[in-house]
């Protein structure tokens, strides 16, 4: 069984973000111990905002209101280690001009997060402050992805699963870049496009839709690909999707964290397992794919719990059952929803369920 250690909060889509920390241990100490170095940094992104570097800056037509929390300054990576033929390779501006389309989408995210967390702590003042430009920074990338330098109607799949799991879009454009992910995704033969930042959101994107969409990603061979890897004969996980002899720039870390953090996804969804309160969890496995089986376990701070599901199949071969098997760690409790829509709340202790 896999393992895992460390769990922190919720966000709508499904992963885990640091400011739920106090919703689920019940201590807000963190959060109070940082906020001022938190609040400093927001601060010095709210101070990016509306500004241009003087030489690399893009050239992008936003409306005045656009423009004052476009972020179009400041060094950054950007998406970073996106297959090759998806993004042209590397070149020496990648690691010294700023990348507005990414800046604009995660300060928006931060400021959003850190509204929240100035809010649980009573400092109005802040959260009021702190959501202006995380709403702010929203509208600008709403008007961004109506320009010709970043449309929605694009085969970079990073493109289409950034502003989707961020929540920047709004519902007419969301419904579009779903749609568009999945004919992305069939343009590039079900291989991954995505670099460091959208590689571990791509599947919570698409299963938040799609699940058999997702499996279809997960379960590609191919390079790119996350089983392109061990079937190329790797025992740890590339940077560069093309492997330790690509032409990708020079990167070429033969054991790295970005790619791996698929991980997270099958521990949350495809076993379902979520640590949602004080001695309580969730489990909601989703199957699909062509896998017949999997199963995880997890150490939590409330104990180990431990989730399990099984395909058995008829005479010809298809699904017959599945049969799912939770264990639940002493004094806790869990909510079972299994995706046929049954949903029970059980004790410690082993539980079987059959759909």
């Amino acid at each position: 069984m896999w393992t895992m250690n460390g769990s922190v909060g919720w966000s709508d889509v499904g992963v885990l973000i640091p400011w739920r920390y106090a919703g689920i241990y019940q201590d807000e100490a963190i959060l109070e111990e940082y906020y001022d170095g938190m609040a400093r940094y927001a601060r010095f992104m709210e101070k990016r905002c509306g500004k241009k570097m003087p030489i690399f800056a893009e050239k992008v037509k936003l409306s005045p209101e656009g423009k004052k929390y476009f972020v179009n300054v400041g060094q950054s990576y950007g998406e970073w280690a996106e297959p090759a033929d998806v993004d042209g390779g590397f070149h020496w501006q990648d690691f010294v001009a700023p990348h507005p389309e990414v800046s604009t989408a995660y300060t928006s995210w931060i400021l959003g997060l850190m509204a929240q967390i100035a809010r649980r702590l009573g400092h109005e003042a802040d959260a009021k402050e702190f959501q202006s430009y995380a709403d702010g920074c929203r509208d600008a990338y709403r008007e961004l992805v109506h320009t010709d330098k970043y449309p929605l109607d694009t085969d970079r799949q990073a493109r289409l699963v950034r502003p989707l799991y961020l929540g920047l879009l709004d519902e007419k454009d969301t419904a579009y870049a779903k749609k568009r992910l999945i004919e992305a995704l069939e343009h590039y033969g079900w291989r991954l496009g995505t670099g460091f930042l959208s590689t571990p959101l791509i599947l919570y994107v698409l299963a938040s839709y799609d699940t058999e969409a997702a499996y279809k990603l997960l379960e590609n061979e191919e390079i790119p690909g996350w089983l392109s890897m061990p079937k190329n004969g790797a025992t740890t996980v590339w940077e560069a999707w093309e492997g330790p002899d690509s032409t990708s720039g020079g990167i070429g870390s033969l054991n790295h964290y970005s790619k791996g953090a698929v991980i997270e996804w099958l521990f949350q969804v495809m076993c379902g397992i979520r640590v949602d309160g004080e001695n309580h969890f969730t489990v909601a496995p989703q199957p699909g794919g062509t896998f017949t089986h999997a199963g995880a376990g997890y150490t939590s701070v409330f104990g180990r719990i431990e989730s399990r599901w099984e395909r058995e199949p008829d005479e010809n071969g298809q699904v017959r059952k599945t049969v799912y098997t939770v264990t639940v760690p002493a004094n806790c409790t869990a909510e079972i929803r299994l995706p046929g829509g049954a949903e029970k709340t059980v004790g410690a202790g082993e539980h079987v369920f059959t759909e």
